[in-house]
């Protein structure tokens, strides 16, 4: 029904706050599809990409925040190259977002302790490895310690996996929105810096 689509379906300027409203419900609830986006980023063999959970957007800094290991390969390929790319889906609302930006990664200092300090102690027990995460092993098994097993560790247990800790900050340069409807796709993109946006073909 042509009742059925949205306010922003053709007016542009109410898409950009449609866009951080979704990510900001993505950091809060748990249930939303904004909360897990696929990040792409450059690796020495091209493209690298994976899902990650969505843990800060702040539309007053155009800055889009996810939590990592400090080990993990993502890192290294990340100081060679801090182009980064976001990529949401929300099948309810037929809803694509791209985003392109460019990452900052913050290791043991006030950003990073502050996250760490609301960090539930099922996130901080991901830390705790002893191997770094993609490092090669004989067979199947945790990335945990056997003594860990299937429970939380104790806050002072959970401390020793700050050190692997670190927050990857994204400042988006622009976003690309794409709305799927029968009654015609729409889509549009927002040049952040530029403060300006443009309707695409979808």
């Amino acid at each position: 029904m042509i009742n059925d689509i949205p306010d922003y379906y053709n007016n542009i300027n109410l898409i950009l706050d449609e866009i951080w409203s979704l990510l900001q419900k993505g950091v809060s609830e748990r249930g939303e599809d904004f909360r897990l986006p696929v990040v792409i980023i450059n690796s020495e063999e091209g493209a690298d990409g994976r899902i990650v959970v969505l843990r800060g957007a702040f539309k007053d800094k155009n800055i889009l925040r996810f939590h990592t290991d400090y080990r993990s390969p993502k890192i290294d390929y990340l100081k060679k190259n801090k182009k980064i790319y976001f990529v949401f889906y929300s099948k309810i609302r037929k809803i694509q977002v791209r985003a392109e930006g460019i990452a900052t990664i913050h290791k043991d200092n006030e950003i990073t302790k502050q996250a760490w300090t609301k960090t539930q102690m099922m996130s901080r027990k991901c830390y705790l490895s002893p191997q770094a995460p993609g490092d090669l092993i004989n067979e199947s098994a945790s990335d945990l310690s056997k003594d860990m097993g299937g429970s939380l560790p104790s806050l002072e247990q959970s401390e020793i996996g700050y050190k692997n800790f670190c927050v990857v900050e994204s400042k988006i340069k622009s976003f690309e929105w794409l709305y799927l409807a029968s009654q015609g796709h729409r889509r549009a993109k927002f040049m952040l810096d530029e403060n300006k946006s443009t309707w695409l073909v979808p």
